[in-house]
């Protein structure tokens, strides 16, 4: 029910409860005034009977009765001292010794007693409600003469009294409901703009202000309502930018976060741990074993909620070759356990690096260990008195630790380059540069090995060709390597190419050659340390299998890409892009 009926009814209740308490205390005193009325007028009547009777005191009482009653239009009872009645104006003559004796009513005892007295009964004889009033007389076969009067003229009188206060308390309650409408529309209309203020307050809606000027009492409320709205904004300004900040926090995170309540259902997630796991969707709501069916995952948030402690384990995501250190803590507040928090960091990165830094040093031992192996044996053989036996054999001997040990230095320089490149303080002098003459300089210096194996080197470089951003001496090593690498692999006879060429702001530089080409199965580890496609023939050649990881290190420094495609038995094309100065 609304606060208006409830004003309403409240003001109809206060109505009734007035008319009819106003109905009866009227009624009331009108009946008290009425019967008053009544027994003075008859009191009167009965004075006057009385002198009437003084005066024929030598008339029979019944004849007396009958003549005192037509008289005064009142029945007239004459009572003798011992009670018995002997007239009364009502009754036959024959009629009146049969009536009950009166000595014992309360009008004629009044009247024996204090001269005066009255009554209002049920008259058994006349069966009707009358108004009795006696007086005593001094002489005679009387001593107390008593009139009665019935009620029924009082009856009608009340009823229409009734009548006229019925009448009345009804219009005053139709008056009282007219009022009381448009009284509880007046109160209720700024309580209900309070209510519906306060609803909208509720519901988070900002700027919401109560007018005043509507009375004390509601002005009072008013100004309560705007402090406490102005307190709620302010809160929520405080909660929406913690929130804002958190969010902001949380999407930012490098790391993958995940918020579970006590029975494993999953609150909060950011899009690192979504990245992390590859769910699509929403999960917020979601059991976490409906979400990630993951063995590691489930095994440690159940041994975090059995134990209660802080968890740390190892996760690999087959899904995306991530390896996650997870760290779980238990979300507690003051009234307990209230779930759990797991964050997730991403060290693929560190394992990868601890996977390759095992594989260098394995491949450096490696490298090492044959050039080492064979000028220590050879060594050993000079030693042994070869030197001394055969000095052609000799003199065989010690080229091969010559060209060993070259391979040595050469890989040792190789490392020590690449290990320059990959340091973090690595810096290059980059100047502009003209690209064309850095590539004829480049073909000048290896012609010599390609034309031992019968090797046609071309340069296509167009005229108008921008300058490079670029350190000469990295870029120089570069293409040497490049064509160090077309000149080892492309047989006798064969082509190698440089060509220059402009492309969306960028130079790109391709070397190409018509040599054995790189299966396609081996073109995505082509630019790691000490891969090589034919270890055997690498190593014939010459080769530390570190070559192209030192042009990819020198290509990243400078801004710049390289990428290959090749064919096997087609030859290889190695392009690098560089940015223009």
């Amino acid at each position: 029910m609304s606060f208006r009926w409830k004003l309403f009814l409240s003001y109809i209740a206060f109505s009734l409860l007035i008319a009819g308490g106003g109905f009866g205390y009227v009624n009331h005193l009108l009946e008290q005034r009425l019967v008053e009325e009544s027994r003075s007028n008859l009191q009167q009547q009965a004075q006057l009977a009385r002198l009437l009777a003084e005066q024929q005191h030598a008339v029979p009482p019944q004849a007396l009765a009958h003549k005192l009653g037509a008289a005064i239009k009142a029945r007239v009872t004459l009572i003798a001292a011992d009670g018995r009645v002997v007239g009364d104006s009502d009754v036959r003559d024959d009629q009146v010794a049969g009536l009950e004796n009166h000595q014992g009513r309360p009008e004629v005892q009044q009247a024996q007693k204090t001269g005066s007295g009255w009554s209002i009964r049920y008259s058994d004889t006349l069966r009707t409600t009358m108004l009795y009033v006696a007086l005593p007389l001094p002489a005679g076969d009387a001593s107390v003469i008593r009139l009665a009067l019935p009620l029924e003229y009082f009856d009608a009188a009340k009823r229409a009294l009734h009548n006229l206060l019925g009448g009345a308390v009804t219009l005053l309650l139709f008056s009282s409901l007219l009022l009381s409408i448009f009284l509880s529309r007046i109160t209720a209309k700024p309580l209900r703009e309070i209510a519906d203020a306060a609803a909208r307050i509720g519901v988070g809606e900002r700027g919401v202000r109560i007018a005043m000027g509507k009375g004390e009492e509601i002005d009072y409320l008013a100004r309560v309502l705007n402090e406490m709205a102005a307190r709620i904004e302010e809160q929520m300004h405080k909660l929406t930018s913690e929130q804002q900040r958190l969010a902001a926090i949380l999407r930012g995170m490098g790391e993958g976060v995940m918020v579970t309540d006590t029975k494993g259902n999953i609150i909060l997630v950011n899009p690192a741990f979504r990245k992390q796991f590859g769910l699509p969707g929403e999960v917020e709501g979601r059991p976490l074993v409906e979400v990630c069916r993951h063995p590691d995952l489930l095994q440690a948030f159940e041994e975090q909620r059995e134990s209660g402690d802080e968890v740390s384990c190892e996760i690999t995501i087959p899904i995306t070759n991530l390896v996650l250190m997870a760290h779980w803590v238990p979300l507690t507040r003051d009234s307990g356990n209230r779930g759990t928090v797991a964050v997730f960091h991403d060290i693929s990165d560190l394992k990868r690096v601890e996977t390759m830094r095992r594989d260098f040093v394995a491949n450096v031992s490696h490298e090492l260990r044959t050039p080492v192996a064979v000028i220590k044996g050879y060594g050993e053989t000079l030693l042994d008195g070869a030197l001394e036996e055969s000095p052609e054999r000799s003199r065989r001997f010690v080229e091969i630790i010559v060209s060993h040990a070259e391979r040595l230095t050469n890989l040792i320089n190789d490392i020590l380059t690449l290990s320059k490149l990959e340091a973090r303080d690595a810096a290059l002098t980059l100047h502009p540069l003209d690209l064309c003459g850095t590539i004829r300089k480049a073909q000048m210096l290896m012609e010599d090995h390609a034309r031992s194996k019968g090797i046609r080197i071309a340069a296509e470089c167009p005229e108008g060709m921008p300058k490079v951003l670029a350190d000469q001496g990295q870029l120089e090593q570069v293409l040497l390597n490049l064509l160090d690498n077309a000149i080892k692999y492309t047989p006798d006879g064969g082509d190698v190419t440089v060509a220059a060429r402009l492309e969306q702001e960028r130079v790109v530089v391709a070397v190409s050659d018509t040599g054995i080409g790189i299966p396609s199965r081996d073109l995505p580890r082509i630019f790691e340390r000490f891969y090589r496609v034919d270890e055997g023939r690498s190593r014939e050649q010459g080769g530390t299998g570190l070559g192209l990881a030192i042009v990819k290190h020198i290509v990243q420094l400078h801004g710049g890409e390289v990428q290959v495609t090749s064919e096997a038995g087609k030859g290889s094309t190695f392009t690098v892009t560089l940015p223009t100065a």
